[in-house]
């Protein structure tokens, strides 16, 4: 297709990105469903006045809808909290997943990214995963990217970005949809959903996520799976990694001087860990039984803690910084202006914004730190 024809399937990305069924869309622009269904089938084009009316309904650049679509080679995409979160939430992350990988498309001519550093992903079926195969993916991990083996993790986020993963925050918010993760291509991406979690639900999700891209590479699409025994199974999985991951066995131990609540809180200090998840911890490490860890959870329920627990609004949440740093090194260097990128990424200011750290109207500061980066020669 030639740049400038219209394309019906960046017209429904656009749509499903903004959360419209095609009834609403058509509601909202004074367009027949029929006819945006005919458009995003390419029976018909619209022309230049209902695709502009289209444009700022969906609040999309109008080059995004007349540039070339492109279609990349993806895994199983994966959704933290996906048993609570809508169709509609998840289609919607995933399509913002396909942004981010637009973005890294450009940017990546400019500048070279760090290299992905990755223990070989699991190729076991699910059934045949074993917590012992959890475990010891999470002890590769941590040997392979220097986090040493029983102390806390500094910065997960960055260490994650520095070792070639691509980390971002969406442009949406959903109470039900924490994360998603998703291998495109041959690198792997997780998006945070803005939904205002704590520091360390934060660490949490970005822990699971990076468990299902090394214990779940192989599977082509968790919701091709009715059964919703087996998708617990794939979450629990994820989950039974973070907490190896965060909590390492030997360190954890050491540092467990005490099951007493209180003492709980002051351990969240040091690991970054939530409550909840090193009771957990202690559990699956047997250093409590059934009755205890049932009395620890009343507690917390009693306390109020479920949603909110003590130090969380002390604790800073890590955000991404690579993208950013990629932008105002192409910047930086003169190789192309700030204006002159944004329109080359035929994205909504908004979506721009959230992924790339930026005021798009506004002059900023230059990120000074994370990973080490070099223009593409």
């Amino acid at each position: 297709m030639e740049q400038g024809i219209f394309s019906p399937s960046k017209l429904t990305k656009a749509r499903i990105a903004r959360g419209l069924t095609k009834k609403e869309l058509a509601e909202r622009t004074g367009i027949s469903r029929q006819m945006i269904s005919n458009y995003e089938l390419g029976k018909t084009h619209p022309g230049a006045s209902k695709l502009m009316t289209i444009v700022a309904e969906l609040d999309f650049p109008y080059a995004y809808f007349t540039s070339e679509p492109k279609r990349f080679y993806e895994g199983a995409t994966f959704f933290r909290s996906q048993s609570a979160a809508t169709k509609r939430a998840r289609d919607m992350q995933a399509v913002r997943l396909e942004f981010q990988k637009e973005i890294y498309d450009l940017l990546s001519q400019y500048v070279n990214f760090p290299e992905l550093t990755l223990p070989d992903i699991l190729t076991k079926t699910i059934y045949d995963i074993t917590n012992n195969d959890i475990e010891e993916k999470a002890k590769e991990l941590r040997e392979l990217w220097g986090l040493g083996k029983d102390i806390p993790i500094s910065n997960l986020t960055e260490i994650a970005e520095v070792n070639g993963i691509i980390v971002v925050e969406s442009n949406m918010s959903d109470d039900k949809l924490d994360a998603v993760s998703e291998w495109i291509e041959d690198r792997p991406y997780i998006m945070l959903t803005d939904n205002g979690e704590s520091a360390v639900r934060r660490r949490f999700n970005i822990a699971h996520e990076l468990g299902h891209i090394l214990l779940h590479g192989d599977i082509e699409s968790i919701h091709d799976y009715t059964s919703q025994e087996l998708k617990n199974i794939i979450e629990n999985q994820a989950n039974y990694f973070a907490s190896c991951l965060l909590l390492p066995e030997n360190g954890f131990l050491k540092s467990l001087l005490s099951t007493n609540l209180d003492f709980y809180i002051e351990l969240k200090k040091y690991w970054k860990v939530s409550i909840q998840s090193m009771i957990m911890r202690t559990y699956q490490l047997e250093l409590i039984n059934d009755d205890q860890k049932l009395y620890l959870f009343r507690k917390i329920g009693f306390n109020k803690w479920k949603k909110r627990e003590p130090l969380d609004d002390e604790l800073t949440p890590e955000k991404p910084s690579l993208y950013r740093k990629v932008f105002d090194l192409i910047i930086s260097n003169d190789i192309l202006q700030k204006n002159e990128l944004i329109s080359y990424l035929s994205l909504p200011k908004d979506e721009l914004e959230k992924s790339l750290d930026i005021s798009i109207n506004d002059n900023y500061q230059l990120v000074q730190k994370g990973p080490v980066l070099r223009i593409v020669k």
